[in-house]
């Protein structure tokens, strides 16, 4: 049967095996066997798309077509929900506006071409001018097409013009990571979301923009456990319908708040002295060759620089009452609660981004919520693989594969 499918009967057809994925109770592997024999439709595993949550989705395929989407009831990241934008995944490749065949601009207009005539045009661009061929990603691509392409550029054209869109997204996230710990990747882990006591979201809207996420903390709430949420920003969303404390700030008032509770743990001694002694240094910007780590500083000269970051002096930056940076800091100093911060791209494209990255990491450190389920300074992606093909493999133009950089000549010769 060839049946053409409109945009209601994939939703209905959607809804019915999210719904028979519910009943048979059980987890699947590859399939939903109950719903593929009522059916005839064949079920296979992919990925979602839309943002950087990783949810994996089971894929009803009929005629050569996607007719349905469910979540995949196996997948420790999503157990089997999934968003509204990721029941309409599968919409995507059937938009009117979808590019499906090469285009090559003339003059002012871009007129479609085959495949082949696409290669041998861009081939013999390239082989005339390789220093002059660039490549822009994203972190939509997977991992084995982001090393293809590496490999292409920085290997085959000795080209490093390569680059993608994550340099836009979260590139202050990697730098805040690599100047707090020395190595690229959060600290936490999504199971943190399942053991913190306070969950503290800094200009960010997990309700709306990582709402599978989200879902963890209003899951544990209905089954009767205590989910303290704190939502820190410059407007409402819905995170803050959900939270018990919102904290309205001025724009980059997210800076002196951190400030603020780092001095106020240093001055009513509620910091992590063991802790602190034991796994942290402190370092601050050079004046003269500004460097990402800068240079090394006693602890004495960190306390007298964030000395002046009073309640009162950062409620006149921040825009957030005195008494509101006194709870935060109570609430840092306390290591009988477990505390997870999470934000994303309110952070991440600041104007500031990453010394607010570096601050909030360092809030975690000071207080020692650091390294205990639940207790953990979160950055979220905005896109699925930002993390593994963008830094992992390095589809970045100063980047090589593992952590390595072009500048470095024995990670080159590596």
């Amino acid at each position: 049967m060839n049946t053409t499918h409109d945009r209601r009967t994939f939703l209905r057809t959607t809804a019915m095996a999210a719904a028979t994925a519910a009943v048979a109770g059980g987890r699947t592997t590859h399939a939903l066997p109950l719903f593929e024999e009522s059916s005839g439709i064949r079920w296979d595993k992919a990925p979602c798309r839309f943002c950087g949550t990783g949810c994996h989705v089971q894929v009803g395929v009929e005629d050569g077509r996607v007719v349905a989407i469910a979540g995949d009831q196996q997948a420790d990241v999503n157990k089997g929900l999934l968003c509204v934008k990721g029941y309409h995944v599968g919409m995507i490749l059937y938009g009117e506006d979808r590019l499906t065949r090469p285009l090559l601009r003339r003059g002012d207009a871009y007129e479609p071409i085959s495949w082949d005539e696409a290669i041998d045009v861009v081939a013999r661009r390239i082989m005339k001018a390789p220093e002059r061929f660039a490549m822009y990603g994203s972190g939509q691509w997977t991992i084995p097409e982001g090393y293809a392409a590496q490999k292409f550029m920085k290997g085959g054209l000795a080209n490093n013009h390569i680059d993608p869109n994550a340099r836009l997204c979260m590139a202050s996230a990697v730098t805040g990571f690599l100047a707090t710990y020395g190595v690229d990747e959060p600290a936490g882990c999504y199971a943190d979301l399942d053991e913190c006591d306070v969950l503290i979201t800094w200009g960010n809207n997990p309700a709306e923009m990582h709402p599978v996420l989200f879902s963890r903390i209003i899951d544990r709430r209905s089954r009767g456990e205590s989910v303290r949420l704190i939502d820190i920003g410059t407007r409402r969303t819905r995170t803050t319908e959900q939270a018990q404390d919102f904290l309205l700030m001025n724009p980059h008032g997210d800076v002196p708040i951190a400030l603020g509770i780092c001095h106020l743990l240093i001055e009513n001694g509620t910091y992590d002295r063991d802790f602190v002694e034991r796994h942290c240094n402190f370092r601050a910007p050079q004046a003269d060759t500004p460097t990402l780590t800068g240079e090394a500083i006693p602890f004495e000269e960190y306390k007298r620089r964030i000395a002046r970051y009073t309640p009162e002096h950062v409620e006149t930056l921040s825009g957030v009452p005195a008494a509101q940076i006194r709870m935060l800091a109570d609430l840092f100093g306390n290591r009988d609660l477990r505390i997870t911060s999470l934000w994303c791209m309110g952070m991440n494209q600041h104007t500031m981004g990453t010394a607010v990255n570096s601050l909030v990491h360092g809030v975690h450190l000071l207080s020692g919520h650091f390294g205990r389920p639940g207790d953990a300074p979160t950055s979220l992606t905005g896109q699925p693989s930002a993390c593994g093909t963008v830094r992992e493999v390095g589809t970045l133009a100063h980047a090589l594969p593992g952590g390595r950089v072009v500048t470095d000549p024995e990670h080159r010769a590596q």
